[in-house]
């Protein structure tokens, strides 16, 4: 596997050093495991000491020393592909701890993990197409099992934690655990938090909702919300959720003083509206993010191939990339791990 590169300059990802993401089965990952399938250890199980600096840590921490970045799938990470944060040269880490690390070559750290990635939780008001076959809501036994996990977040992690993300597969106003870490949020709990970052589809979060959220919110400083489409018709299909309510929530958001992101999971349905889509963003003064279509699972082989349109060998993939190349050019459009194609 050949070294990312930037120009003549090495590059680096702080992933390994700060990210510690928390799966269902309690399996905790130092990156989307779609990008980075090693995991570290697990919570349910471990100490943390032994998941934060074990074995498999460590190797991760290696290989970004070295440069071969050989545990990273290079074609799925869109921080590697368009050396975007936490990607960076080398040379451009301020002289801080991080630095010292990078310079000393350690691959156990003195400090334990700033980002945590909650994603333990799949509850969902949503059953997309994309991402699950269906409903899902939680038994007992994984109700039970996402409170153990809050609770070591709130023991053991969060006095260390300087940013905490709700949450990549479930949603935070969907889900008792999240909702509930929230609610209750003691920001005393986490001394040298500095900002929460909620990943959600929206169409929970009104203006009740948010002031539920009292003593988080002056931490709430980041938002991404997924739509993947940008007419009602298209959104029924990928998302199966109301898109006049998703519309007058997202008015609600754009009067918060939260960076928000909107963001389009890119397919055969649905590519056709990207300039839409970014204009739509536009209009509530929101940031772009496409990304490829992932099969999670969901998708029959065939069924994935039909939709898949960022695939070579898709037969409109040629007239995707065209516009695609229209749509880079756009003022706060980041396409992520889509920017190989346009580089190409």
């Amino acid at each position: 596997m050949s070294t990312p590169s930037n120009g003549r300059q090495r590059l680096i990802c702080r992933n390994p050093f700060e990210w510690f993401e928390i799966h269902p089965d309690g399996q905790v990952f130092a990156c989307c495991p779609a990008w980075l399938k090693q995991p570290l250890g697990n919570l349910l199980s471990d100490d943390l000491a032994n998941i934060w600096n074990g074995p498999s840590a460590r190797a991760l921490r290696q290989a970004v020393h070295d440069g071969s970045f050989r545990h990273c799938n290079l074609k799925r990470c869109p921080r590697l592909a368009g050396a975007t944060e936490p990607v960076q040269p080398l040379a451009s880490l301020p002289n801080d701890d991080l630095a010292a690390i990078f310079s000393a070559k350690q691959t156990v750290l003195p400090w334990g993990p700033r980002k945590l990635n909650l994603c333990y939780d799949r509850s969902c008001n949503l059953a997309c197409a994309s991402c699950r076959q269906g409903l899902f809501v939680p038994s007992k036994q994984e109700r039970e099992r996402a409170a153990r996990l809050s609770e070591r977040v709130q023991r053991e992690l969060a006095p260390q934690a300087r940013q905490l993300i709700i949450s990549g597969t479930g949603d935070p106003f969907a889900s008792d655990a999240y909702r509930r870490l929230l609610e209750e949020f003691v920001p005393c709990n986490y001394p040298q938090l500095e900002s929460i970052h909620l990943h959600s589809n929206g169409l929970l979060w009104n203006a009740a909702a948010w002031q539920s959220l009292q003593a988080a919110q002056p931490f709430v400083r980041s938002a991404e919300i997924s739509i993947d489409a940008a007419s009602a018709a298209t959104y029924a299909v990928n998302r199966g959720g109301d898109f006049e309510r998703l519309l007058e929530n997202l008015t609600f958001l754009a009067s918060l003083p939260i960076a928000i992101t909107l963001s389009f999971v890119v397919q055969q349905n649905n590519y056709r509206e990207m300039v839409d889509f970014v204009s739509l963003a536009q209009g509530f003064g929101f940031a772009v993010y496409f990304s490829q279509l992932v099969n999670w699972g969901t998708f029959r082989k065939q069924e994935f191939r039909r939709r898949a349109v960022h695939l070579p060998q898709h037969p409109e993939h040629q007239s995707f990339c065209a516009l695609l190349s229209e749509v880079a050019r756009l003022k706060g459009v980041d396409i992520g791990n889509l920017q190989t194609l346009v580089n190409n």
